[in-house]
């Protein structure tokens, strides 16, 4: 899938903070408690290859082991966040070399997506132009995704005679319902940012020309909040759907438990009280 949009690229560029360094087609930077991982091959619309796969695997260990980690913002460079698997590089391959290369491409790129939703701080994706394929991975990851005004979201995989990737089988009936999954998979339907915003795909849809601005500006309340309730809030509504009821009452007695025992605790209740503004430190 291809798009004319011409966003920006959201939040700050790679840049060398600390944590910062060069990943094979992917920037990193972490600095003031925000990790940003920015897709960065935009001559090709941020195709995944398996470079990519290989920087995005690396660039969520970085995050994985980052010390005071308090959110992640995750963006593209260029004229769209990504348009899924590089063709280009598919079609050069013969067919065994090609199920070989898929295959390997799938495991770097699912060990990054599986790295990302264990994160124990909260991801922002912010997407433009082109969402696609595989691509949809990263925005299944994030806790809330801001899509740019003209961005199109499709699987795209019928049309190539593939299956599918990035967890799309999973995720997508969860998040529309399967037969709305179904529509996408076997209509090739495409849907505009306004459309992924209705169907549960996306959190909101803000102007082509403040996506930087905007996405960056939640990265930094979110570092800004709570960070040991927010990792057990995110855990919580990643399992909701694979637990019992009661299992699921079991897990939210413990994540109480464990966070009201946090100095933020205390300082969330104390501002409570107090009618002032709460000053978390993210422990």
């Amino acid at each position: 899938m291809a798009s004319n949009a011409e966003s920006p690229a959201a939040g700050p560029p790679p840049g060398t903070g600390p944590g910062s360094g060069d990943l094979p087609a992917v920037g990193f930077e972490f600095a003031d408690g925000i990790a940003h991982v920015r897709l960065d091959r935009p001559d090709t619309r941020n195709a995944l290859d398996t470079a990519m796969a290989v920087g995005l695997r690396d660039a969520a260990r970085r995050c994985a082991e980052a010390s005071g980690l308090r959110a992640l913002l995750i963006s593209g460079a260029g004229p769209a966040f990504s348009v899924g698997g590089d063709i280009g590089v598919f079609a050069e391959a013969t067919d065994h070399e090609r199920a070989a290369l898929l295959r390997g491409m799938a495991a770097l790129y699912h060990e990054a997506l599986r790295r990302f939703l264990d994160l124990d701080a909260p991801i922002v994706c912010a997407v433009h132009g082109a969402v696609a394929g595989g691509g949809l991975g990263l925005l299944y990851c994030a806790d809330l995704v801001l899509a740019a005004e003209g961005t199109r979201f499709a699987l795209g995989y019928g049309a190539l005679g593939l299956s599918s990737d990035g967890g799309s089988s999973w995720f997508l009936p969860r998040m529309v319902g399967p037969k709305r999954a179904a529509e996408l998979y076997f209509e090739q339907r495409m849907l505009t940012a306004h459309e992924a915003a209705e169907w549960g795909l996306v959190s909101r849809v803000v102007p082509a020309e403040a996506i930087r601005e905007e996405s960056l500006a939640v990265a930094r309340r979110l570092a800004a909040g709570p960070t040991r309730a927010y990792a057990e809030m995110r855990h919580l509504l990643n399992d909701s759907g694979d637990r019992s009821l009661t299992d699921h009452l079991a897990a939210e007695e413990r994540a109480m438990f464990r966070t009201a025992a946090t100095a933020d605790a205390a300082e969330g209740i104390a501002a409570f009280a107090g009618r002032r503004e709460p000053h978390y430190q993210g422990r």
